[in-house]
């Protein structure tokens, strides 16, 4: 059942995003995203990365302005021992290399 929750904020984070519609509110909400994704909790990295992806899949091209801000923590989730994490975390980059038009590789080092 904790999945389903995990959905919900997903998508009311994502309802939200889209709704804000400008990086001055997108700020605050990646902030928190990215916290969530440093936790030392697998359960809340989990909910907090699997909100990135979704971010990123809705809003699509507008976030990719805060993509700078994510590198570092999905630098990070790449190497998590949980298998979902690093997965939902190498699909983050490998969208965000699809928007931007360009690897990321160099950026996660």
């Amino acid at each position: 059942h904790g999945t389903l929750e995990h959905g919900n904020v997903a998508g009311c984070l994502t309802a939200l995003a889209t709704a804000a519609g400008n990086e001055q509110l997108w700020k605050p909400l990646n902030f928190a995203v990215l916290e969530a994704c440093s936790h030392k909790r697998s359960e809340v990295r989990r909910a907090g990365i699997s909100c990135l992806l979704s971010i990123i899949e809705t809003v699509g091209e507008e976030y990719m302005v805060l993509l700078p801000e994510c590198l570092p923590v999905l630098s990070e989730l790449l190497e998590d021992g949980d298998e979902e994490i690093a997965g939902m975390a190498k699909e983050c980059v490998r969208q965000g290399e699809e928007l931007l038009g360009e690897s990321l590789e160099d950026s996660l080092r």
